[in-house]
């Protein structure tokens, strides 16, 4: 009996011996996102690593969390001290400041192949400088072009835009509805301008694309002060002039008044579908009144919109890229992608393969539909440069001068002069 307990005794120990070294050979990863520190998000986004962890039991995901007021500073302040967490989520914005401190991983050999070969080639590319790929964007949030089916009836508008040109046309005949049955003026479109809101006048780069312009070329030189940027304004401006649009609109109006029903074309996010039916005195009743199609090219249907991104990062003091390379795929794909729907988060993936999930493949659902196929064209904004934030205010700026009915040429000029010196040129 001594000799048999001893036996269990010493078996016993080896398990423990061979638990405790096993333990202690898991690989560790460290990732950070502000949405753990808020309550309603963490079983979310904790419910992420934990389903990466069941699978692979030797990996250990630690993660780390500040509110996120304090997230991106604490960031930086880590990565100043090398002590970085490996992986962390950041808005698309913030990338400049952690590319200028040179603090970041090249991705080009950390992300799986199959992981790259997965990615729409236009969001992948937006993550790519110089051969090098500096982030991996996780999920998006794309615009396209709301239209309001009764205004376009009313209008005698039989089809949704099939161009650039026919949209303006379109956006011109619901104009002239005049008032609606409660007096309310109708505009045909909705072009915000607003100069007491962020990102109203980074919502006018999709005009400008759309007549062959751009902020800078592809080396990086500002452009502004072009015959296709001045042609894209001074359209703005008869929209402005004429009435086709409010003056002074900011994101939150311009969605109210679509709510209401004056207002024919509109560009989105699927997100703001929601506000329309909480803000429409019609209530639900008011979905069988607008869709969305991709914003529409110059000469064709299917032009270049912009999102809003999600990235991770990864910092050049992290160790375990295999690991790393493996989790990224996680974290941007099916699984994931399910667990936020399911949160009530949804997001659009960047990935090929995850819009095969029915809540992105259902033929049922139309709106979805749009926004899925507006992934293969939407540009992202231009973030690389830090300077790029700053030139929201300008663009305000010059749309607020043309809109009452200042010379176009000059203040397209003035504003290249502006942003030329925000960027150093």
């Amino acid at each position: 009996m001594k000799k048999l307990l001893a036996v269990l005794l010493a078996m016993s120990m080896i398990l423990m011996c061979l638990s405790v070294s096993f333990a202690e050979e898991k690989k560790k990863v460290t990732w950070a996102t502000w949405a753990v520190s808020e309550e309603a998000l963490k079983p979310t986004y904790m419910s992420m690593v934990e389903t990466y962890m069941a699978n692979h039991p030797d990996v250990e995901i630690e993660v780390v969390t500040w509110p996120y007021a304090q997230y991106k500073d604490q960031l930086i302040i880590a990565a100043a001290a090398g002590n970085a967490p490996d992986v962390c989520h950041v808005k698309a914005e913030w990338i400049p400041e952690f590319l200028e401190m040179g603090v970041l991983k090249d991705l080009t050999n950390v992300m799986p192949q199959s992981l790259k070969d997965d990615y729409y080639p236009n969001i992948l590319a937006s993550a790519t400088i110089d051969g090098k790929i500096i982030s991996t964007p996780w999920f998006n949030s794309p615009y396209a072009l709301f239209y309001n089916k009764t205004l376009m009836e009313k209008a005698g508008i039989t089809e949704v835009p099939q161009n650039w040109p026919q949209l303006m046309e379109y956006a011109r005949k619901i104009s002239a509805l005049g008032v609606d049955e409660n007096g309310n003026k109708i505009y045909g479109y909705a072009l915000t301008n607003s100069k007491n809101e962020a990102g109203t006048g980074h919502n006018f780069l999709p005009h400008m694309w759309v007549h062959g312009g751009d902020l800078l070329d592809e080396a990086g030189n500002v452009v502004i002060d072009s015959p296709m940027n001045v042609e894209a304004f001074k359209e703005a401006q008869g929209l402005y002039m004429d009435e086709i649009t409010p003056n002074g609109l900011n994101g939150q109006d311009a969605r109210n008044l679509f709510a209401q029903g004056v207002i024919g074309f509109y560009y989105d996010l699927e997100m703001a579908a929601n506000v329309f039916v909480n803000a429409s005195p019609k209530g639900k009743e008011f979905t069988k009144e607008f869709d969305a199609i991709v914003v529409p090219a110059m000469d064709g249907p299917n032009g270049q919109g912009y999102a809003i991104q999600h990235h991770f990062l990864v910092f050049d003091t992290a160790k375990e890229d295999a690991v790393i390379g493996d989790l990224l795929e996680h974290l941007t794909g099916k699984v994931v992608l399910q667990i936020l729907y399911d949160g009530g988060m949804g997001k659009m993936p960047n990935r090929v393969s995850v819009t095969e999930l029915g809540i992105f493949s259902n033929p049922d659902n139309e709106l979805t539909k749009t926004f899925v196929e507006s992934l293969a064209t939407i540009r992202s904004f231009p973030t690389s440069n830090g300077a790029f934030m700053l030139t929201d205010e300008k663009f305000q700026d010059a749309l607020a001068s043309i809109s009452v009915g200042m010379d176009v040429e000059a203040v397209v000029k003035s504003l290249d002069a502006e942003i030329k010196s925000l960027y150093g040129q």
